[in-house]
């Protein structure tokens, strides 16, 4: 397995991010970090991958630690998956460690994963190889050591549902024919897909499921959570909301953890700017170019029930719009970060899940959908650009959508078929 090889597969980042991993390999760290953190809450897909392929996943990272030349490994993950930890460390080579972090949030955040486990400070607006260090998710490396194109996704099935599981789809299915497997528990309910910190409610269950795409969390509709998401579903509505009512506090700032890492991070400061800027007179702060979303201070940490998060995010997309950078000294970790980091369980208490079942075996179910509808945008970058037309016959596995761009990975059939469209960036096959 090589970079090309990589390539050719489609592989990308499975953690969410889906950036191309071809491209991101294409570096030379010292160390090669798996982020076995999964720090969503009700989520336990990468957890069910290393307990059931625990010598494929080694594989990969040994396989990710040759193409880069890095001389060391290390596996990061949360102190509670006790047998997962003894499984690893009976099976690591030397130049792998596992390394146990704690049970916070978001410990899964690249930046916090890398200064957890190797105590290394990534400097604003920096990547993780200016630490020498790369990170990569479980199923990632479950690809890798693979070696074949990616037509199936490890996909969590959390919330109100009878037996919360962990499953394998082909890409391209819809979000309603996998949950059709499962018995929901509540009459009325909506569809978090991704997470309930930094996933998307879906208002659409004939989405399809994608290279990225990490669960389908199933939520009452007037759920605690559901209430939040819908309070702050547009920027019209966060702008409204924080200059109504943010009273400068800066909880949401004294939680955030990037923060506590020294990051410029200042939701507050995104608050005030949406509190007082205007069209003519834009107020921004280039520190929160930084901000990874997490999504704490507006879930956990705000008293009044605010949106910091959204309105940091503002604050990144005008920064980017207008090449705001930040030019400050480099930064330290706060001298608070050991007393300030939020417990995943108290996170649960605060979010109002702990009535569902915090469980996912891995659960072997077939879906056999007769269509599938499969993005050529399912990556960050340049969509693919497809190589079959209306009528051809093609099977699992077979290239129909080619790299496009500086930025871009491959797509493939999930299914044997024909192809009976291709449209709006997705093609769409007929199963034989």
């Amino acid at each position: 397995m090589n970079l090309s090889d990589i390539k050719n597969c489609g592989i990308v980042g499975a953690g969410g991010a889906g950036f191309p991993t071809h491209i991101k390999l294409n570096s030379n760290p010292d160390t090669i970090i798996m982020n076995a953190a999964e720090c969503e809450p009700l989520l336990h897909k990468d957890m069910q991958l290393l307990f059931n392929y625990s010598d494929e996943i080694l594989n990969g990272m040994k396989i990710v630690m040759l193409i880069t030349g890095a001389k060391q490994g290390i596996i990061g993950i949360k102190e509670k998956h006790h047998e997962e930890i003894e499984l690893l460390k009976s099976k690591v080579p030397n130049d792998i460690k596992v390394v146990v972090v704690e049970d916070v949030y978001p410990a899964g955040d690249e930046v916090t994963l890398i200064y957890m486990t190797a105590g290394r400070i990534v400097q604003p607006g920096a990547l993780p190889i200016s630490v020498g260090c790369v990170v990569q998710n479980v199923e990632t490396l479950y690809n890798i050591a693979v070696n074949k194109p990616v037509a199936e996704k490890f996909v969590s099935i959390a919330g109100a549902v009878e037996k919360p599981s962990t499953v394998k789809v082909p890409v391209g299915i819809t979000y309603k024919e996998v949950l059709s497997k499962f018995k929901i528990t509540v009459p009325n309910y909506v569809v978090r897909s991704g997470g309930l910190m930094m996933g998307v409610l879906e208002e659409n269950l004939n989405k399809t499921i994608s290279k990225r795409t990490g669960a389908l969390i199933v939520l009452p509709t007037d759920h605690h959570c559901v209430n939040m998401y819908n309070r702050f579903a547009t920027e019209h509505d966060t702008d409204r909301i924080a200059k109504a009512g943010c009273d400068q506090c800066n909880f949401c700032t004294e939680f955030c953890p990037r923060y506590l890492l020294g990051q410029p991070v200042r939701p507050e400061t995104a608050m005030r700017n949406r509190m007082f800027t205007r069209e003519e007179f834009p107020m921004l702060h280039a520190g929160n170019f930084s901000c990874c979303e997490c999504n704490l201070c507006t879930m956990y940490a705000c008293p009044e029930g605010l949106d910091p998060k959204g309105a940091t995010v503002i604050e990144k997309r005008l920064a980017f719009k207008q090449n705001i950078k930040w030019d400050g000294k480099p930064i330290s970790v706060h001298p608070m970060i050991d007393y300030r980091k939020v417990p995943t369980k108290k996170l649960m208490q605060r979010l109002d899940v702990l009535m569902f079942k915090d469980e996912g075996p891995l659960t072997d179910i077939n879906f056999h959908p007769s269509v599938v509808r499969i993005p050529l945008n399912q990556h960050v970058g340049s969509a693919a650009l497809p190589v079959v037309k209306v009528g051809d016959e093609v099977k699992k596995y077979d290239l129909i959508g080619k790299v496009s761009g500086r930025i871009s990975s491959n797509v493939h059939a999930s299914v044997n078929g024909v192809i009976k469209e291709v449209i709006d960036n997705e093609v769409i096959i007929q199963r034989l």
